[in-house]
């Protein structure tokens, strides 16, 4: 189905791809529209606060109650400073409408007489209506229905009545409204009521032409040259159990045709989130931002045509859709087969030690599979250089695995030593991860140990599971150079260099933009490099380095403030909003970092695998390993150190919190066995 007077806009504009997700996993149309008028991202509790005065015809104010209940679960969430209504609070003291605020316009109930518990669906109310509940102008009542046996839930909008109120409303030459026409709401809602959603497209369908014909009464109303059209989907379909993107189109001053939409919230271009309406609104209209609103405004660039800008957004729903899909089965699959690795290691070494007759072979094995394990990162971010969707899961199991095995297959022949072999590895991975965040980070997106533009807690830069690998290779890295090169200035320098680059590619506003990173890197690098160096770190060094990761931290948020609104980090908007509105927003984003903190922590498979980790590395590093891994690779063991203090202090700061060891313990197990499982190999082959 193409509408086509969405595809006008689209090609007269500029397009995007709209992140809808709130604090929730799925965004309800109630918390859909109340985040764009928040500015922020709200949500709406189950019985939505309703309108008093709905039974009203026509254009009149409107009030909703309840709005309270909104305000309780945004402080509960993190987001106390979110202002539900901050735009028709900020429209109206703005005096820029001679009716004082926004206008709301359309009429989502499932029936004329609404059923309960559902009560009333004016959810434009929620955008348009002020921070005291107060809506300026509305157009929501029971006058905008008609009967309509065929029809979901026996009722459709009245194509004369709302027609009108859209023209009365937008009569006014600086109207700031928010329209809805009510009948997609009505559809997708029967469709995920049925048992069968497919009965339904057609109803669908038809809803979808009556909101295109709307859409061509607003787009012969307004002037092209001054008036700005916002074109948006406040919520993912709920009858498909996949969350998606939605629809994001501007039309009017500052986005032309053939443009492509961004926004400092994701710094991608092509996408936008749902708070960053409001703000594009205001900035419109010439009203300043408030402080309350974390969103950003829209902006756009030359990008193509319209046809390509729309296939390219498909591509990235697509794609976006099946990495979600295939992350959790790849991250279990993967967990799996380290704790395998892990009991054969606990076999291999037992029996070895018990039986020096043993062959060398089990000990070769395990070297392999341990290989394995620091290889599959890697593959997983070689891997999105290919469409998955394209291949379907099947064959992008086949991509991850092939690469796997081509890069472990390569380095066993090149290279004999297996502490070489993990060097070339791990190396691999940290220039393929540092070549990736100078040139945009486009293996951070849509892979398997990447964000998610669906879940939307980034959108650029390095995520969290990134930071664990680019932390653990670089570590491991600096040690097994100095191992393999020795202890001199130059090798000592060279990773000091490395250590150096380390911090600025995962820091930088530029490249990585990870503040939390940066925080850890700092201190564990440089207590790492004093390991690393044959020195023993003193109180006094490690408190200069976490003052130093303090000073690095000031540079950086120096940097990201001198550089353009559109262009800035997360960074630079905390501070900005920390200094606006004091210091509750500093506590609401520790708040919300903690309590995803504690929710992943019994929500994902990786919790799992720390425990069997630690136990393995503290079983291989007891006496007398420890003792001969000391003495016969000190670096080694210096690696070791300072990949643990680095798995600490990144579950400390980052709000992955377990993910961080959890995958830094993919890249210690194996330089731990590598050593270990070199000595058994190389008795086994002296006994033979």
């Amino acid at each position: 189905m193409q509408p086509p007077n969405l595809l006008r806009a689209a090609g007269a504009g500029a397009v995007g791809s709209l992140s809808v997700r709130t604090n929730s996993a799925r965004t309800t149309y109630a918390s859909g529209f109340a985040t764009i008028g928040a500015g922020s991202r709200i949500d709406v509790p189950a019985g939505a606060p309703q309108p008093y005065g709905h039974q009203l015809r026509g254009l009149h104010p409107l009030t909703i109650t309840g709005i309270e209940r909104i305000d309780d679960l945004a402080a509960q969430q993190g987001y106390s400073l979110a202002t539900p209504g901050s735009l028709g609070a900020a429209v109206a003291e703005a005096g820029i409408t001679e009716a004082g605020g926004v206008a709301a316009i359309g009429n989502q109930d499932a029936g004329l007489t609404p059923p309960v518990p559902v009560g009333l669906a004016r959810y434009p109310t929620l955008a348009a209506m002020d921070a005291a509940g107060r809506v300026a102008v509305a157009a929501t009542g029971a006058d905008l229905l008609e009967r309509a046996p065929d029809a979901p839930f026996g009722v459709r909008t009245d194509e004369t009545s709302i027609r009108a109120a859209v023209a009365d409303v937008l009569s006014d030459p600086c109207a700031v409204a928010v329209i809805d026409h009510g009948d997609l709401v009505r559809a997708d809602d029967a469709s995920r009521l049925a048992a069968d959603p497919a009965e339904l497209s057609s109803a669908r369908d038809q809803a979808l032409v009556a909101a295109d014909a709307l859409l061509e009464e607003v787009m012969a109303t307004l002037d092209a040259d001054r008036d700005l059209l916002l074109i948006t989907t406040p919520s993912s379909p709920s009858w498909d159990p996949d969350i998606h993107f939605g629809v994001a189109v501007a039309l009017g001053p500052g986005f032309g045709a053939g443009q492509t939409l961004s926004s400092p919230s994701t710094r991608r271009s092509g996408m936008v989130t749902l708070p960053d309406v409001a703000p594009t609104v205001l900035r419109h209209v010439r009203v300043e931002r408030p402080g309350d609103m974390l969103g950003r405004s829209w902006f756009s660039a030359p990008a193509g045509d319209a046809g390509a800008r729309i296939e390219q957004a498909i591509d990235l729903d697509r794609e976006a859709v099946f990495i979600d899909s295939i992350r959790t089965p790849v991250s279990t699959a993967f967990v799996g087969f380290q704790l395998l690795v892990y009991a054969a290691a606990v076999s291999v070494l037992v029996r070895g030690s018990k039986d020096r007759s043993t062959s060398a072979g089990p000990a070769r094995i395990l070297q392999s599979a341990a290989l394995l394990l620091a290889a599959f990162p890697l593959a997983t971010y070689a891997a999105g250089v290919v469409q998955g969707h394209r291949l379907g899961a099947a064959l992008y199991w086949v991509v991850l695995l092939a690469i796997t095995g081509v890069v472990v297959a390569v380095v066993n022949t090149a290279l004999s030593d297996p502490l070489d072999r993990l060097l070339a590895v791990v190396g691999l991975t940290f220039s393929v991860l540092v070549i990736d965040l100078v040139a945009g980070a486009p293996l951070q997106l849509n892979t398997v140990f990447s964000y998610s533009p669906l879940v939307a807690g980034r959108f650029a830069g390095i995520g969290n599971i990134g930071f664990a690998i680019l932390a653990a290779t670089s570590v491991l890295t600096g040690a097994l150079l100095i191992h393999r090169f020795g202890s001199s200035f130059g090798w000592l320098a060279a990773v000091a260099g490395l250590f150096v680059v380390t911090v600025v590619i995962d820091g930088a506003p530029q490249f990585g933009s990870d503040v939390g990173g940066a925080i850890a890197l700092v201190p564990g690098l440089a207590v790492t490099w004093l390991l690393i160096a044959g020195k023993r770190p003193s109180l006094v060094a490690v408190a200069a380095a976490v003052v130093g990761g303090a000073v690095v931290l000031g540079v950086f948020l120096a940097l990201d403030l001198a550089r353009p609104e559109d262009s800035q980090t997360h960074l630079a908007r905390l501070y900005q909003d920390v200094r606006s509105e004091g210091g509750q927003v500093f506590a609401d984003a520790i708040t919300r970092k903690v309590r995803t903190n504690l929710r992943v922590l019994g929500s994902t498979i990786w919790t799992f695998l720390v425990p069997p980790a630690l136990g393995l590395l503290a079983w291989l590093l007891l006496r007398p390993r420890w003792q001969w891994l000391s003495q016969t690779h000190p670096k080694v063991r210096a690696g070791l150190l300072g990949g643990l203090i680095m798995a600490v202090l990144g579950y400390a700061v980052n709000d992955s919190g377990i993910v961080i060891p959890a995958m830094m313990f993919s890249y210690l197990v194996p330089a731990a066995v590598a050593p270990l499982a070199r000595e058994k190999t190389s008795a086994a082959d002296r006994g033979a």
